[in-house]
């Protein structure tokens, strides 16, 4: 079950502690100053394309790119934008000051240790993607004698489910390209990825007999900021929530992924 919106809205308050009702940490004034907005972009969702003579595979996540422009042009500035080659970059990038924020980290208690979160500003769907060939998972205790695998960075988000429990130990794997390359050779019997992930590797590979067998769970995904930056957060969740009531995230979504937004709150 989704948390209800009034749980997603007290995240940030719950974070920032004492200091939420601070003013003036300079946060959002260091951005402004600089002019430049610097987003990390997941690949979680990302879509596969294909590799440039033969070099290495690129990811490319439309709908959060489009995102982290249309909040910069609503801070009027510029946004540089760089795709995570490795999970935790994004988390490090803030750690160390090279990243203002994040697009768009599952909300995990691992992560919260670490980063502050704006609104979660979507759902998204897990689902189990298999091979057609690859027998009928309609039978959840089926799993338990499955090779399942899942990307690193959306292993917490299933470990803190405890309707989940019931899976086995999944394959932690980095990469979306390799993830997709287990299941094609048949080194794993399904993977866990995000809906909008599943339908872009189904795209990606037309021929493989891919399919969505089921949805396990959903989670809640939204920006991430460096602890203590009240003031960026506060901007951002603003101007977040103007994106989704005048229908931009919605329509960027759909342009993007050919799927309906799901709010990450029961409407």
């Amino acid at each position: 079950m989704l948390p209800s919106r009034r749980a997603l809205l007290a995240v940030p308050a719950l974070l920032a502690g004492p200091a939420w009702g601070q003013e003036g940490d300079g946060s959002l004034t260091r951005v402004a100053r600089s002019g430049v907005l610097r987003v990390s972009i997941g690949f979680w969702a990302a879509e596969l394309l294909a590799q440039e003579n033969g070099g290495t595979a690129r990811l490319r996540d439309g709908f959060h790119e489009g995102m982290a422009l249309l909040i910069a042009e609503r801070l009027g500035i510029r946004a540089a934008l760089q795709t995570e080659q490795a999970p935790g970059d994004g988390r490090r990038g803030l750690l160390a000051g090279e990243v203002d924020l994040l697009l768009a980290p599952p909300l995990t208690r691992e992560l919260l240790r670490d980063v502050m979160f704006c609104t979660p500003h979507l759902s998204l769907d897990l689902v189990l993607l298999g091979r057609g060939q690859g027998g009928s998972y309609r039978d959840r205790a089926n799993l338990q004698s499955q090779r399942l695998a899942t990307l690193t960075v959306l292993a917490p988000a299933i470990a803190e489910r405890r309707t989940l429990s019931d899976l086995p130990d999944l394959l932690p794997v980095s990469d979306p390209w390799l993830l997709a390359q287990y299941l094609l050779q048949g080194l794993v019997d399904g993977v866990i990825v995000t809906n909008v992930m599943a339908r872009l590797m189904m795209r990606r590979f037309p021929g493989a007999g891919l399919r969505a067998q089921f949805a396990l769970t959903s989670s809640p995904f939204g920006g991430a900021v460096a602890y203590g930056a009240h003031d960026l957060m506060r901007a951002l969740n603003q101007i977040i929530e103007e994106l989704q009531l005048d229908g931009s995230l919605p329509s960027l979504f759909r342009q993007e992924t050919g799927l309906t937004l799901t709010p990450p709150f029961p409407s």
